[in-house]
């Protein structure tokens, strides 16, 4: 079956006035829709990114060049993963249509992973 990433992006200020209650029942969203998914076979992978740290590299004009970054300052965030077995992009929005991202105006951008002619993982 099809394998597809879901790519969770966010503003990082949505947070900033987020009470621990709050962002506790956020992160039981996600504990549910994950649990859902796994429950029900289709949730492969998924890990939250950490919130500081990182690199950032580039190649221009022949050079390499790195960065720390991305930093939270920045409008919008990749914030975590999701990798889910679905029958096709149609299912896969299907199956997200609840995503706790999208809740508090989180982005779920849902890419086919392509396995280049190796079995599927």
């Amino acid at each position: 079956m099809p394998k597809y990433m879901l790519v969770l992006r966010d503003d990082p200020k949505e947070y900033k006035n987020y009470s621990p209650e709050e962002f506790q029942k956020l992160i039981e969203k996600y504990r549910a829709w994950s649990g859902r998914m796994s429950a029900e076979g289709r949730l492969v992978a998924s890990n939250k990114l950490m919130d500081e740290g990182g690199k950032v590299m580039r190649r221009a004009a022949g050079k390499i060049t790195v960065k720390d970054g991305p930093f939270v300052e920045t409008k919008e965030i990749v914030g975590g993963y999701f990798i889910i077995s679905a029958h096709s992009y149609d299912h896969a929005v299907k199956l997200c249509d609840d995503h706790p991202a999208l809740s508090h105006n989180g982005i779920v951008e849902i890419r086919a992973v392509d396995f280049m002619g190796r079995p599927e993982e």
